[in-house]
């Protein structure tokens, strides 16, 4: 009996002692675990911070990317302003042929008011970008139309009369005007060269002026397009039969006719313009419109392009696509950014091709050599070194011939004395061989 009461004393001890040493464990693996999920929490809280850190920094290198970039477009475009703004000082101080300088004047602001319009684009809300360009759209056609009444002041000095007579001289070549165009026509094309001269003046002055009206109308279409959604679809070639293309088609067909109407007249009088180097002047108009409308739909194009490539693509390459797209810029923002760099240039060469002194009495067409690496004056001084060579090679020859023949001479006459003497000598001895004889 007592050995079971010990027993039994024995396992109630080791049970106590079991359970007592499980309540320490149990109590130690829940410190542990306390301890574990804490520092957990701290290690997300870090990795909130470094995300949150990492998100700030690349905010702000955005921000001094874009900064950068703006300040950029800002020094490109207020270089810009004040080489135009002098240029059109020059002309004011040297307004000589007003009727001719006032075209001048208002076709020289197509370079500020290109750089401006870009530049407040760019740091201005989205909001105020499609009026900026709306407004740029509109002076755009009318410097082309500027443009036409510039040639049409020079060849009449201010008179349209005096222009008509001077076309009515080259009848012959006149392409007749478009026959929808009769109504606006009196006298008929066909009564007299003077009335079809007339009529194609007044051909080219529609042609020309339809854009100034159209250009702007169409800018606020696509302004309208742009804000209902229209066109809004992620197939790859979504953009070519979008509203937005067809509108710009339909430009493309406006400019086309402004366009012709310019070199219609140009082709008809370039000759009577010739002194003052109308292609020139013409190209540098050109060039803006024609190099930013280009550009502008390729960057378009490319754009719509990659966008719809992005969409196509899985999920997560969607997200990254998204992440990276972000930071980068739009359309818009690289054809912003191009034009006022580009409006430089083309500040400097209207400062080229229209120039104050043209207009003065007595001016004189200046030509100037185009930038080279002087490779015919080297060719030139080559020719001359080579030319030298031979012509000394020549003279040596001469002289070498002229020596032989001196030489010749000289032994021809000593030949000629000797014979001389021989002979002189033969005649003595035969004298003395008589003389002799006779003896």
């Amino acid at each position: 009996m007592q050995r079971e009461e010990v027993g039994r004393y024995l396992n109630v001890g080791a049970i106590g002692v079991l359970s007592v040493v499980c309540g320490f464990l149990f109590i130690q693996l829940q410190a542990v675990t306390l301890k574990v999920a804490s520092e957990q929490r701290q290690i997300d809280d870090l990795k909130e911070q470094i995300e949150s850190s990492a998100n700030e920094i690349e905010q702000q290198v955005s921000k001094q990317q874009d900064l950068t970039i703006v300040n950029i477009a800002g020094t490109f475009t207020l270089l810009s302003c004040l080489v135009t703004m002098f240029h059109m000082t020059a002309h004011l101080r040297k307004m000589n042929q007003p009727f001719v300088q006032r075209k001048i004047m208002a076709i020289l602001w197509m370079s500020p008011v290109y750089a401006l319009t870009s530049f407040l684009s760019l740091v201005l809300p989205p909001s105020g970008e499609p009026y900026l360009g709306i407004l740029k759209d509109f002076y755009e056609s009318y410097v082309i139309y500027q443009f036409l009444s510039f040639l049409i002041a020079v060849l009449g000095r201010g008179d349209r009369a005096t222009v008509v007579r001077k076309l009515s001289q080259h009848a012959d070549h006149l392409k007749r005007p478009y026959r929808c165009l009769n109504c606006l026509f009196h006298p008929h094309p066909e009564d007299s060269d003077e009335a079809m001269a007339n009529a194609v003046l007044l051909e080219c002055q529609v042609l020309a002026m339809q854009f100034v009206f159209f250009r702007p109308a169409t800018a606020i279409v696509s302004f309208i397009f742009e804000a209902v959604g229209a066109g809004d679809s992620q197939s790859q070639w979504a953009y070519f039969y979008s509203p937005q293309f067809f509108v710009m088609m339909i430009e493309n067909v406006s400019v086309f006719l402004a366009f012709s109407g310019l070199l219609k007249f140009y082709h008809a009088v370039r000759d009577d313009l010739a002194w003052c180097q109308p292609f020139a002047k013409f190209m540098t108009i050109k060039g803006v419109v024609f190099m930013t409308f280009w550009q502008g739909l390729a960057i378009n194009i490319i754009f719509h392009a990659s966008e719809s490539k992005s969409g196509n693509a899985s999920s997560d390459d969607d997200d990254s696509t998204l992440n990276s797209s972000s930071n980068g810029y739009s359309a818009s923002s690289i054809q912003h950014i191009l034009i006022c760099m580009e409006m430089l240039f083309f500040s400097a060469a209207h400062w080229c091709v229209f120039p104050a002194e043209e207009w003065e009495d007595g001016y004189k067409v200046k030509f100037f050599e185009g930038p080279g690496f002087g490779f015919k004056d080297f060719k030139d001084d080559v020719n001359l070194i080579i030319d030298s060579g031979k012509r000394s090679m020549q003279a040596r020859r001469e002289k070498k011939s002229e020596m032989c023949d001196v030489y010749a001479a000289e032994e021809s006459n000593e030949r000629k004395d000797s014979y001389e003497s021989m002979d002189e000598v033969v005649s003595s001895g035969e004298e003395l061989q008589g003389n002799g004889s006779f003896v």
